[in-house]
């Protein structure tokens, strides 16, 4: 008798139903032991926007926390975005650790032609992947070589109607084929330009901009070489140059005492990265090997920082890792080490040595155990070593059953941890904060921030519609924040409070008509801080409600349309309770022969989130109109 989950993934035909991200197993979403959402190279064609961010804020239980420049930072299930692992096919992009705040450079280093599909598991991932994977995980799956030779060039140009300047260009181009049997190729560039751009009302000549001026050129190949029937070698490599030039990032001005003060900053980071993986299928199983190398310089000059005001930093991380499947009986087995090494290096900052450097290791082993046709038990654990905290263990339990082939109810339990930075440990380090009135210290006493989480749904895929219902529960311990101590003047890294989020997800879509289907989804977030004195807070910029809507029309063969409406829900910042507001975007495609024509509106109803209430950290970019047009050959 077949099995309900055989059947499930027989079923499915469409690869970018397939999850990889969940387990060291390939899962349809259904089965997989964890709730997460698949987004398509078409669904991101489709879509007006221009940034992987833009994207991930409209799914389920995902939001952009933008910064006051408009800089990018995804939270999952209400945690900050540094809860948040990214990952590119499989591995981890972590760049960032040199600068401690106001970076987005990871989630705009992959050129968006180049991307295949993008998995985001909501929920901690990190008995699998280890540190940083208590919010969820971001896997970026870019395109891999074809048979073919086939590529495509894309350009983009997007006015900003609204308020001052801001357009943006983009020019992207992707090719990929067979050199002989063996060995095939796939090269993806992109160059964007952007404008800084000011909110209606504000002055460029003195003001902050409300998104910051950016240029970037980033650049994607592999390679696959087919060493045998079984055996395949993937070359990677990728270069980044993310911009951000000369210009005010904070102004203030007191009208009753006519104080006015403005701070200038310039940063540019070049990131090179370089794998190789092997792959290989055996009688008893298959194995997966791989060692990457990412080295990032960045040039950061702030006129906060004591003088030079200037920081060149340069960090380097070493990824390597191994794991095998095998199935005995009923437990399908996956067992594997990762070993990561990360290096500092900032004379500003390290006073005395100049760098810092943390060595880590784990030991990770899966097993899904078949309990019957219908039910399955997945038990993972993770055995981590740092340098700076010694050990952790991570464990998930996790139970899953099919109902039918259809209709799928899971759950689990998993403990997740995030180790604190190179930086925030190190007794050395030392970096201007307060708006340049107190130092921030690292603190080598740091523990490593520990969560304790639950969650429970169900999924329904049916022939012509789907839906899904999840409720989740995160406990957060020993939170890492920059504490101040008003009686020396001046910040520490310290442990000291903890985080608790909760609430509901879900989600649904329906073909109506062979033309006509709509999408939705709603969540909502009940996210709330307690210090060591059980003093209880709202935490910032976290819409309790979260909705949106899309409706795409196909009214000829050649024409697709799509209107989406996004609500977000009120929120507090510094207790400060902030008013909801809704944004419309509208997006329309044309295909004529190897032509495919795009044009859009973004933010239909011109929101400006200073106007409706000047505590609004974050923004929305004023109406803009896209259009762009991509020959394929």
């Amino acid at each position: 008798m077949q099995s309900a989950y055989a059947a499930d993934a027989a079923g499915i035909n469409d690869i970018d139903t397939v999850l990889v991200t969940a387990s060291l197993q390939k899962h349809t979403v259904a089965s997989a032991p964890a709730f997460a959402t698949v987004l398509s190279a078409e669904d991101i064609e489709k879509s007006p926007v221009n940034s992987l961010a833009d994207l991930l804020r409209e799914t389920v239980g995902v939001a952009n926390v933008t910064d006051d420049s408009g800089r990018d930072q995804i939270s999952i299930r209400g945690l900050d975005g540094k809860y948040t692992l990214m990952l590119v096919n499989g591995k981890r992009v972590s760049s960032t650790g040199a600068l401690w705040r106001g970076s987005d450079f990871d989630f705009n280093s992959i050129p968006l032609s180049s991307i295949k599909r993008v998995e985001i598991v909501r929920g901690p991932m990190a008995a699998l992947y280890g540190s940083d994977a208590i919010g969820g995980v971001v896997n970026i799956i870019t395109k891999t070589p074809t048979k073919d030779w086939k590529g495509s060039v894309t350009g983009e140009y997007r006015q900003i109607a609204s308020g001052d300047k801001g357009n943006q260009h983009k020019l992207s181009a992707n090719v990929s084929g067979a050199v002989n049997d063996a060995l095939s190729l796939s090269l993806n560039g992109e160059i964007y330009d952007r404008d800084p751009w000011f909110a209606p009302g504000a002055n460029p000549a003195i003001q902050s901009p409300a998104l910051e001026e950016k240029k970037s050129h980033n650049f994607v190949g592999s390679a696959t070489w087919k060493l045998a029937e079984n055996q395949s070698l993937d070359f990677d490599l990728a270069y980044a140059n993310d911009k951000r030039p000369y210009g005010v990032y904070y102004y203030y001005f007191d009208p009753v005492s006519k104080y006015e003060a403005r701070d200038l900053r310039a940063q540019e980071s070049k990131r090179t990265t370089f794998g190789v993986t092997h792959k290989g299928s055996w009688e008893w199983g298959s194995t997966h090997a791989y060692l990457s190398r990412e080295t990032t310089k960045i040039d950061d000059f702030n006129t906060r920082y004591n003088a030079p005001k200037q920081r060149n930093l340069k960090e380097e991380n070493t990824y390597a890792k191994f794991y095998a499947n095998v199935s005995l009986g009923i437990n399908a087995l996956a067992a594997g080490v990762d070993l990561r090494r990360q290096e500092i290096k900032d004379a500003v900052s390290f006073v005395k040595t100049g760098k810092a450097k943390i060595d880590s290791s784990a030991l990770f082993l899966e097993d899904e155990i078949t309990l019957n046709d219908s039910l399955r038990l997945t038990l993972s654990g993770r055995a981590d070593h740092n340098d700076s905290f010694g050990n952790h263990f991570s464990p998930k339990g996790y139970l899953t059953y099919a109902l039918d082939k259809d209709i799928t109810i899971k759950g689990g339990v998993s403990k997740a941890f995030k180790a604190p930075e190179a930086y925030q440990t190190n007794a050395e380090y030392g970096i201007i904060s307060c708006g340049g009135n107190c130092m921030l210290y690292g603190n080598p006493s740091l523990e490593p921030e520990t969560s304790t989480n639950y969650e429970g749904g169900i999924e329904i895929r049916k022939k012509t519609w789907g839906a899904s219902a999840v409720v989740f529960k995160n406990d957060v311990d020993d939170m890492i924040i920059a504490a101040y101590d008003p009686a020396v003047k001046m910040r520490r890294w310290t442990n000291i409070n903890k985080a608790k989020t909760s609430g509901l997800e879900l989600q649904g879509d329906v073909q109506l008509h062979p033309q006509f289907s709509v999408s939705a989804n709603y969540t909502h977030l009940n996210a709330d801080a307690v210090d060591n004195q059980g003093k209880k807070t709202q935490l910032d910029s976290r819409p309790k409600n979260t909705a949106h809507v899309s409706f795409d029309w196909k009214p000829l063969p050649w024409l697709t349309s799509s209107l989406s409406t996004n609500y977000i829900g009120k929120q507090f910042y510094e207790q400060h309770e902030l008013p909801s507001y809704t944004r419309t975007d509208l997006a329309l495609s044309a295909k004529v022969d190897k032509v495919v024509l795009r044009f859009g509106v973004k933010n239909l109803s011109n929101v400006n989130l200073d106007k409706k209430d000047k505590n609004f950290q974050s923004n929305e970019l004023g109406r803009n109109y896209y259009a762009s047009a991509t020959y394929n050959f």
